[in-house]
């Protein structure tokens, strides 16, 4: 029975580079099935196969940048701060970091001053949460989730003869 599934599944897998299409050509052909990688992937792949070990990097490297002035402290909680921007606190030490990733300080935007009264509850509320809206929809949903477990252990008490 394995082997002819198996067979079954190597015929499926070659039979649409024999079965023509309607332009009359092969449905696929095996450069189909080729994987077109970036060009320092495949060097680097290349290199691999072959047990050399690439005297220089592969992936090019994102040119050298002046070095950046960078500032931290310690607050009174014990926790290390760094920012590109000086901060208002006297503690800071100057760093000096080059041929590193960097990324721009969060600057939040500002609250807004009056408050808008809205005239309806949104359908989600931030980080996913359902809103008031979609409540009655979710309770029908556990509800027959329940009634479906419910006549599920009842068909399984059923078949066992009541011991678990």
């Amino acid at each position: 029975m394995i082997k002819l599934l198996i067979g079954l599944l190597i015929i499926a897998c070659i039979a649409p580079l024999f079965i023509k299409g309607p332009d009359g050509e092969p449905i696929m052909t095996v450069d189909d099935w080729a994987i077109n990688l970036p060009e320092p992937v495949e060097a680097f792949f290349a290199d691999l196969m072959s047990g050399r070990t690439p005297a220089t990097p592969t992936v090019p490297r994102q040119p050298e940048s002046e070095p950046l002035q960078v500032y931290k402290w310690q607050d009174e909680d014990g926790q290390w701060h760094f920012s590109n921007t000086p901060p208002d606190m006297d503690i800071a030490e100057e760093v000096e970091i080059a041929d590193v990733n960097l990324m721009e300080a969060y600057e939040p935007s500002e609250p807004a001053t009056e408050a808008t009264p809205t005239t309806s509850a949104p359908a989600s509320l931030p980080g996913g949460m359902p809103g008031a809206a979609q409540m009655p929809e979710m309770m029908d949903t556990v509800n027959s989730y329940q009634e479906t477990m419910e006549q599920r252990n009842q068909a399984l008490e059923e078949i066992t003869g009541g011991n678990n």
